[in-house]
């Protein structure tokens, strides 16, 4: 993979107005997650029984113009996992940081399994950008399918269909404390038909 798979997905600063009738919007209960700052690990914890991290890929990969703002690097290490509540996809991330943000927080090259919330939102001084948001095309959520065999077969069951895809919402923000900055991108899968509140 020559760079994440959200590199090329339609960023905005803005979430729509759900009055709007012009766009697509995120469902009601969607767009109160897509802005909430908290630990999304916690929060889909809050929802489940069991709650688990699959690991999709690790891999160093050139960035975007725009992904290079943020780290200040033209390449940088990606992890991508699923998000998994009781066994079903809630969440596809990936997260980005440079080499020497891995260098000062080793522990990010050794998570694993383990959740990244888990690991930045125990730091007392962890700050977080302003979001950005994004809304998927059909051709986005085919080429996310194509490049991870795996999280293909995970949605199977519920593979959405072109109106479907057009539904769905991603997120991403800079995670930041003191010694290292990581580039986190969330989308909220089809699979769940309606998010909590």
């Amino acid at each position: 993979m020559s760079y994440p798979a959200d590199a090329h997905w339609n960023w905005t600063t803005r979430l729509p107005d759900l009055r709007g009738e012009a766009q697509a919007q995120p469902s009601h209960h969607l767009s109160q997650w897509l802005p909430d700052t908290g630990s999304l690990t916690e929060r889909l914890r809050q929802c489940c029984q069991q709650f688990r991290v699959q690991l999709l890929n690790t891999a160093q990969v050139n960035l975007t113009t725009e992904q290079a703002a943020w780290l200040g690097v033209e390449r940088a290490y990606c992890r991508e996992v699923v998000l998994l509540c009781d066994e079903q996809p809630w969440v596809y991330a990936s997260s980005l940081y440079s080499p020497a943000a891995l260098n000062a927080v080793p522990a990010l090259g050794g998570l694993g399994e383990r959740a990244l919330g888990e690991l930045l939102f125990e730091h007392p001084k962890l700050t977080r950008s302003e979001f950005e948001f994004a809304n998927l095309t059909h051709s986005h959520w085919q080429q996310l399918e194509k490049e991870h065999q795996e999280l293909a077969s995970l949605l199977s069951a519920a593979t959405p269909t072109h109106n479907a895809a057009n539904l769905l919402w991603a997120r991403r923000s800079l995670l930041a404390t003191p010694q290292a900055g990581v580039l986190v991108s969330e989308l909220f899968l089809p699979t769940v038909q309606s998010y909590p509140r």
